[in-house]
């Protein structure tokens, strides 16, 4: 089966003019993460380097650092210790630490997925990354579709093409406009939608950000943001890239311990389906580039934006199905 392309997006330069890049985060489980590491050298390169039972990491592979471990939090940074001390338990007293953290990995690992974080990826080079999920998928590793349980996602993490306050609004503009119809188009999986890890933007958010006379400076957009509930859990979380625009803002305003400063988008929408011999990376990819290029064509964007309160206020039925009607159209006419 021929693999699908991964198409270029408006821009795919940076705003130093170097190559953009994206990272990317698989989350699945059915393969142990030592036996991943030793997968992702072979494919890649580098050097294994276990950082505890939770966590190794791949240094000096073809693209960089390749980090790997279970995505819990709670067992990652070993906060059961504490909990555990406060009762009498101090497993640093124990001989057989190792056997213990590897039982918690086990009981964690039925739900809570295992991860791999890639370094940045040239964008001419992600066809190469499509060898790890073949790979993954050889060894029978378990991706969203093989579990009601598994709310498993796959991350992008594509680098901005521009950093002014203008060009982060227009793609949160288009990604909002263009969210019904990827959700559909991606078939993303009722596991997770029933997470909160996808929340939609409220309706009251949307009004701002698509108004025509909202023009808000780097502070405003990131106070907004803030003002009204939104949180990383949103199918495009705009808090790493704010965290490293504004540190100082995001952080006085910022709750949650979770989110790092990076020059990037954070798209959380996909599925993870690594079990389906059908699912690409670029299939995912490609979605994004539709939100790059609709976020590109102002004039199309504010089209559109004028084009929706008209439809929501006109529509008292079915207004999700009709918008993405509209957005097919658009689709098919940019593909």
């Amino acid at each position: 089966m021929s693999q699908p392309q991964f198409k270029t997006p408006p821009s795919s330069l940076n705003s130093s003019g170097d190559e953009r890049c994206v990272g990317y985060e698989f989350e699945f489980t059915g393969v142990e993460i030592s036996e991943a590491a030793k997968m992702v050298q072979r494919l890649y390169g580098g050097t294994v380097s276990r950082v505890s039972t939770y966590e190794y990491h791949v240094e000096d592979a073809s693209f960089g650092t390749f980090k790997l471990e279970l995505d819990a939090q709670l067992l990652r940074e070993k906060k059961y210790e504490k909990t555990l001390k406060s009762i009498g338990i101090d497993l640093s007293t124990f001989k057989n630490i190792e056997s213990i953290e590897d039982k918690l990995k086990n009981m964690a690992s039925s739900v809570v997925p295992f991860e791999i974080i890639t370094p940045p990826i040239p964008l001419s080079s992600m066809p190469d990354l499509q060898k790890l999920v073949d790979e993954l998928r050889s060894w029978k590793a378990k991706g969203t579709g093989s579990s009601v349980l598994y709310a498993f996602g796959l991350h992008l993490n594509p680098e901005i093409p521009d950093d002014s306050a203008d060009s982060l609004l227009n793609h949160l503009r288009a990604y909002v406009m263009l969210d019904p119809w990827i959700r559909k188009d991606a078939k993303v999986n009722i596991s997770r939608r029933l997470t909160p890890y996808i929340n939609e933007y409220k309706d009251e958010y949307l009004q701002l950000i698509l108004s025509a006379a909202y023009k808000p400076t780097l502070e405003e957009l990131i106070r907004d943001y803030f003002r009204f509930d939104n949180s990383r859990n949103r199918p495009l979380d705009m808090l790493p890239v704010f965290m490293h625009l504004d540190a100082e803002t995001t952080q006085s305003l910022l709750e949650e311990t979770l989110t790092s400063a990076r020059p990037t988008y954070h798209y959380r929408l996909p599925n993870c389906s690594i079990e389906d011999p059908e699912w690409s990376l670029a299939h995912e990819w490609n979605r994004w580039v539709l939100v790059e290029r609709l976020a590109a064509d102002t004039k199309t964007l504010n089209q559109y934006s004028r084009t929706y309160f008209k439809l929501k206020k006109e529509t008292l039925v079915g207004f999700e199905t009709k918008w993405i009607e509209l957005m097919n159209r658009w689709v098919n006419n940019v593909s």
